[in-house]
């Protein structure tokens, strides 16, 4: 999945309560339901495996 700032790569960030997706460039972290209606197929599948997503 890209990010809608700069076009590169969000990669998921798993923290002690929450579930975030990161920029690898410009590091902006959006909130999965940001997002939520982007998710590309690959991010979906990694966001799986967590049992529960805290949204804050």
């Amino acid at each position: 999945m890209k990010c809608e700032k700069c076009g590169d790569k969000l990669e998921v960030v798993r923290r002690c309560s929450q579930v975030r997706l990161k920029c690898r460039g410009c590091l902006q972290e959006f909130q999965v339901h940001e997002v939520a209606s982007r998710l590309d197929s690959e991010t979906e599948a990694e966001l799986s495996n967590y049992t529960a997503i805290i949204y804050d």
